[in-house]
């Protein structure tokens, strides 16, 4: 392919001398010394460290940390709300010749538990909410607390500030231990081990070598070259391997600025668009679903906030519609409000819905979606900005290549992927190591398909596929997704069934939406159990008569409570089983 040709004749970050994280931080602080590398809006201002500072502080608590009992190799449990302290403790670990480990802040005691007595990790830091909720109470043995925030009392650990005091003043009287350490880093050494949001069952803990890391920023960069200098809103999860390489790694490797988010809430997301000249934003499927229907005018009960929007939205359909080919004049400024610098909208970690994508494009959302899985650090493939192909995750990025492994007549089969992305194996579990890591190729458990072009299509999963009495594949993802377009269904599962003759057939789990009832002129009132399970029989009949045969869903059951899924919203479909009546 021409355009990944192109790509590969592009500097690397190996040639440019970075082959680690703490690498990539010295880098940064030289060739962007007094840019800002973190910023936070607090109530009472702003909270900005410049490149230069970031890789002091590194040096203050990497030294600090090895003070208290750091050990080359040894595990460290992060598990935080998003901050500049997060990813200031992730750099410092990582610049120690030690694992970092990133967890869900949202895991219960028990889940947290676990994980530290898996990982054997030896310091746990977190910020003192979790610590006060869910951490006090765990009278660890043998792991050292630290804090990131203020201490509630003088029996609360030691806090990072503390620690950083200690380290700054063992620098200033000549101790380089640090500095020692960080140099005796190779690209083979272990940079993290991260946790898989465990669809399929109990995590697994994803070992992550620097090079691992470097080597898929270095092709994201050549595939967005694009990148630099800009602003990314830091709104997913830092926790997550989309989130570190995407949003807080790839800015650092572009000269760009982290700036983090105050809320979830979709019109707090687009005043900070607005207000931080935000230029690129890394989401998940799940969040774009609700800004652009916070964005389709009339959603806001506020008439005067619908309109505000309807009025950002037309700005943005004129200042980025150029990306997209759809103009050839230049870039108009978007007045007062800014949107003008969003050139770019990354979406991953997820399927986006056909209708979502096709709604953002037509609102002018300069939105490329890509493909990737922690176990690849995590990116594999990604649209080229300007060449998207609608459907599609992209192209491979340069230096991955990836295989459709035994495909069927219609071209699916399972992603294998091979390249130095590619994880060490997962932390103390050989078995599953082997079933998916064979001879160097990746066994990614993800079915799709490539055209003629390297554009992937993402199909399903292996473990979810249903094949029919009569040999047909037949997708879940797939089928789920048109059932998600119908305004009744707040969500939905397919699950296999039985019929009397132990036929193979499909049915779905149907997660009604009672507000889309309650409000629906075309619902007889006053609702009752049995005129929304009549509803609910016609939608599904209509949608099958549009499918084939034996995509046809045969029955349904109605569930009250949302199903169960992962913080990146994929179904834990293990935890969800059809109920015989």
């Amino acid at each position: 392919m021409k355009r990944i040709q192109e790509e590969s004749k592009m500097e690397s970050l190996q040639d440019k001398g970075i082959k680690t994280l703490p690498d990539l931080f010295e880098y940064s602080a030289k060739k962007w010394s007094e840019e800002n590398a973190l910023k936070k809006r607090h109530p009472w201002g702003y909270q900005e460290i410049s490149y230069k500072e970031f890789n002091r502080l590194i040096s203050f608590l990497g030294t600090g940390m090895i003070l208290e009992g750091l050990q080359k190799d040894d595990r460290v449990i992060l598990i935080a709300e998003n901050s500049p302290e997060w990813a200031l403790v992730y750099a410092s670990v990582t610049s120690c010749h030690s694992t970092i480990v990133p967890l869900d802040p949202a895991l219960k005691e028990n889940e947290i538990h676990h994980l530290l007595l898996h990982s054997e990790s030896k310091f746990l830091v977190t910020s003192s909410k979790i610590y006060n909720n869910s951490i006090e109470e765990m009278h660890l043995e043998g792991v050292k607390v630290i804090l990131i925030g203020e201490k509630d009392s003088d029996e609360s650990p030691i806090t990072i500030g503390e620690i950083m005091a200690k380290g700054e003043k063992s620098i200033n009287e000549g101790e380089s231990i640090f500095f020692q350490r960080k140099s005796e880093i190779s690209a083979d050494d272990t940079a993290a081990i991260s946790y898989t949001s465990g669809t399929t069952g109990q995590p697994k803990g994803v070992v992550l070598l620097h090079k691992n890391i470097i080597s898929d920023l270095d092709s994201i960069c050549k595939r967005v070259p694009s990148l630099g200098n800009d602003n990314f809103l830091c709104i997913l999860p830092l926790y997550h391997t989309f989130a570190t390489t995407c949003v807080f790694l790839a800015s650092f490797t572009t000269g760009s600025t982290v700036v983090f988010s105050r809320s979830l809430k979709p019109n707090i997301i687009i005043q900070d668009v607005v207000e931080e000249n935000i230029s690129v934003i890394v989401a998940v499927p799940l969040l774009l679903e609700h800004l652009i229907e916070f964005m389709q005018p009339g959603i806001s009960n506020n008439p005067a906030e619908g309109k505000f929007v309807s009025r950002l939205m037309k700005r943005i359909k004129s200042g980025v519609s150029r990306l997209f080919g759809k103009a050839d004049t230049p870039r108009k400024a978007a007045s007062k409000s800014g949107l003008n610098n969003l050139k770019l909208c990354i979406s991953g970690a997820a399927p986006l819905r056909p209708d979502i994508e096709k709604s953002l494009v037509s609102a002018g959302i300069p939105l490329i979606q890509g493909y990737g899985l922690t176990e690849a650090s995590p990116v594999v493939s990604v649209n080229p900005p300007g060449k998207s192909v609608f459907g599609t995750v992209g192209p491979p990025l340069s230096g991955i290549d990836v295989e459709i492994y035994n495909p069927n007549e219609e071209g699916v089969g399972e992603i294998v992927v091979t390249g130095e992305n590619v994880m060490k194996g997962y932390y103390k579990n050989p078995e599953a190591t082997k079933d998916v890591l064979k001879n160097g190729r990746l066994f990614t458990g993800d079915l799709g398909k490539m055209d003629s072009y390297g554009y992937i299509t993402i199909v399903g999963r292996v473990k979810s596929v249903i094949i029919t009495s009569g040999g047909k594949n037949i997708y879940p993802d797939e089928i789920e997704s048109i059932l998600n377009r119908n305004k009744f269904f707040l969500e939905n599962i397919i699950v296999k069934t039985e019929d009397r003759r132990g036929n193979i057939r499909i049915a779905a789990i149907i997660v009604p939406d009672y507000d889309a009832f309650g409000t629906s002129k075309e619902i007889e009132k006053p609702l009752t159990e049995e005129g929304i399970k009549s509803v609910i029989s016609a939608q599904i009949k209509e949608i099958s008569d549009s499918l084939p045969d034996y995509k046809r869903i045969t029955d349904f059951q109605i569930r009250d409570q949302e199903l169960p899924r992962t913080t990146t919203n994929k179904l834990k479909r293990h935890m969800v089983s059809w109920i015989q009546e």
